[in-house]
């Protein structure tokens, strides 16, 4: 369930749970970071949950003509320079390219793939294959037109900065991020385990009784039951 919720809010229950102890939403005396503990645990919760795959931070892009991102003739790398869109991508899912009017999946390879297949940096051709690491996408055979690019996969959320910032993170997994901040607090800063056990079984739930399932387990069922949804089977004319 959705919460209605910003960053302060999301800091000042943890510190609620955390035994009353306000002293973790301000920066330690004696520390040089400019975050407060409870800050840099949700930071670090987003850090951990932002490369699953959830409802809010899907990312699709159509191939179509209108596409943002585009090959370039006889450019084989892509970055962020190219596509902002590569920046805010955690993970990708699958890559279509627009050739004519047919939309063509390509197929995922590894960089070491890459680098043995593409040999000839003069040789182009329409893309069939492609690689993304270290935020940058590249294609093999080089392509050797403009080519609309469609991805799927899992999109990272703008960055929580000020109070009234507020995304998905402090709303649909406003529970989730609240349990793993308070988690890497008991572990690292108020070395508290009841406090780390509770929200892990709050997260996770307790192994063996499915009465009692975690934020994780309503999270990825809300996930599975809206992409059930959005792929529903329709009959077929011919």
């Amino acid at each position: 369930m959705s919460i209605s919720s910003n960053y302060i809010t999301l800091q000042r229950q943890i510190a609620d749970e955390c035994g009353d102890n306000q002293a973790l939403l301000s920066p330690l005396s004696d520390s040089a970071l400019t975050l407060s503990p409870i800050q840099n645990a949700i930071q670090s919760a987003i850090a951990k949950w932002e490369r699953e795959p959830f409802y809010f931070n899907d990312l699709r892009v159509e191939p179509t003509n209108a596409s943002p991102f585009k090959t370039v003739v006889a450019q084989e790398f892509y970055s962020s320079w190219d596509y902002a869109g590569l920046a805010t991508i955690a993970a990708i899912k699958s890559v279509r390219v627009l050739i004519g009017n047919n939309r063509y999946p390509l197929n995922q390879r590894d960089s070491n793939y890459m680098n043995d297949v593409s040999i000839n940096p003069t040789n182009t051709g329409q893309p069939v294959d492609y690689s993304f690491d270290a935020n940058q996408m590249r294609f093999f055979p080089i392509p050797d037109a403009i080519y609309p690019v469609g991805l799927t996969g899992t999109l990272r959320l703008a960055a929580l900065v000020n109070d009234t910032d507020a995304n998905a993170w402090t709303q649909d997994a406003y529970d989730l991020i609240r349990c793993e901040a308070k988690i890497i607090l008991a572990r690292e800063v108020t070395y508290d385990e009841q406090i780390e056990a509770n929200s892990k079984r709050a997260i996770y739930g307790t192994p063996g009784d499915p009465t009692e399932r975690g934020y994780l387990y309503a999270l990825k069922a809300e996930t599975t039951r809206r992409h059930a949804n959005r792929s529903k089977i329709r009959p077929t004319y011919f």
